[in-house]
């Protein structure tokens, strides 16, 4: 089941996933002067790295002890006192394992040294963090209107080769996404993450951030970096773990999810005589197929959908997901008990995981079933929870729900929560199962 919506995923630069933030914003810092007074230059291929190559390094994740990198990606100057932005997936070993890992900016063989991880902002992918320096040649944000067609230039070091530049075309917001994220023409590749995209004036427009290969890749707004570094200007706390920043902030998002779902009556398609949930939001997709089998002696309609709102928050723990199916199941030549025993394999597979989450993440799942009534007749439903050991009060919540009625044709269907609050789960749950009639 997760592997349909899995592979839709986005490959991550630097190290692994595409990330989005919920809460409310302050108001942006306004552009950051540059060093010149003089008009913006017009940048090309020729002249970038000649003027802004210096305000961009590369950021390493090193074992801790050691010289030795665990991973690569690219960060920039925001400030003359040396505060940079990079990925959070950049960082995110270090932020959840600071006994074990250091981070370290390298400008080049003479200029590296020690970086210290200032705030964090899981749901946009980006981190905060600063050097020691003074003088040090920054970026400001870009903040008037970029056309859909404009020329970029993203900056990094894509697979530990050196500073690079790759030209490419701004083709605006990338549809069916959660949270905005930018639509990047151009060859960005690993060891990019975190590194500033330009516009022809030089200005940071987004922030490098995950790939689908084939020249496509996805930018974080750089509008959300400006957030980030106000927040922190306007309170400059010093965070001693990171987790439970974290987990507060995937709580943020599970419940903005719900909010956003549960605006509007869940939409429904009919099928066979059956209100089935459908998409009810414009981020989230849904396909249909037909499971008719002549030898299986029914046929079967199938239906999933799912929305890109995954969170990467380390290697193999994305959360903040929501995936839901439904499957029609017809016969006119089972009798009733050889019928009722497919509907109890359909309801018995619904409990089966197939995620690559590695054990020590999460408990077991706690489960409890019951009859119960769905508008005028009745259905079995199973609810299954368990929750996460180092992101407290967050869960993965199940729901299977399959028909009971004497006629041979019944609905199964399943939702299922990743990485939620319980509050928020239990809404979400709730609102599903309101959908069916």
């Amino acid at each position: 089941m997760m592997r349909i919506w899995q592979t839709a995923m986005v490959l991550m630069l630097g190290s692994l996933a595409l990330s989005v933030y919920a809460v409310p914003r302050p108001t942006p810092l306004p552009p950051l002067p540059t060093a010149s007074t003089t008009e913006p230059i017009r940048f090309n291929g020729k002249t970038i790295f000649a003027t802004v190559k210096d305000s961009a390094v590369q950021i390493r994740t090193l074992l801790k002890g050691s010289q030795s990198q665990n991973s690569t990606g690219s960060g920039f100057y925001v400030s003359e006192d040396g505060l940079l932005i990079t990925n959070y997936h950049v960082i995110s070993r270090a932020a959840l394992e600071p006994e074990s890992y250091d981070l370290e900016y390298v400008a080049s063989k003479e200029d590296h040294g020690t970086l210290t991880l200032l705030a964090i902002d899981v749901l946009h992918d980006l981190a905060l963090l600063q050097r020691k320096g003074s003088n040090l040649p920054y970026l400001r944000f870009h903040t008037s209107p970029v056309e859909k067609g404009d020329k970029l230039f993203s900056l990094g070091n894509p697979n530990d080769l050196g500073e690079s530049i790759v030209e490419g075309t701004n083709n605006g917001l990338r549809d069916h996404s959660f949270y905005d994220m930018i639509h990047f023409t151009g060859a960005i590749n690993a060891g990019m993450s975190g590194g500033p995209v330009l516009t022809e004036d030089g200005e940071v427009f987004g922030v490098n951030d995950a790939s689908m290969g084939e020249s496509r890749g996805f930018l974080v707004p750089a509008q959300y970096a400006s957030e980030l570094l106000a927040r922190w200007r306007a309170n400059p706390i010093k965070i001693p773990q990171f987790r439970p920043e974290i987990a507060r902030q995937l709580k943020l998002h599970s419940a903005a999810i719900v909010a956003r779902l549960t605006r509007n009556p869940f939409p429904v398609q009919m099928d066979n005589g059956y209100a089935i949930p459908d998409s009810p939001d414009p981020y989230i997709r849904c396909w249909a197929r037909n499971g008719k089998v002549d030898k299986l002696l029914y046929s079967s309609h199938g239906y999933s959908c799912n929305g890109r709102s995954e969170v990467f928050v380390e290697g193999g723990i994305d959360l903040g997901g929501m995936f839901f199916s439904s499957t029609l199941y017809s016969t006119d030549k089972l009798d009733p008990i050889r019928f009722s025993r497919v509907l109890q394999r359909s309801f018995e597979m619904q409990y089966e995981d197939s995620f690559d989450v590695p054990e020590e993440h999460y408990g077991k799942y706690a489960c409890k079933d019951a009859i119960v009534q769905i508008k005028n007749h009745k259905a079995k439903a199973a609810i299954c929870l368990r929750s996460y050991r180092k992101f407290k009060g967050l869960y993965d919540i199940r729901l299977k729900i399959v028909t009971l009625r004497p006629e041979k044709r019944a609905l199964a269907s399943n939702l299922f929560l990743n990485g939620f609050s319980y509050e928020d789960g239990m809404r979400m749950v709730e609102f599903y199962m309101g959908a069916f009639k």
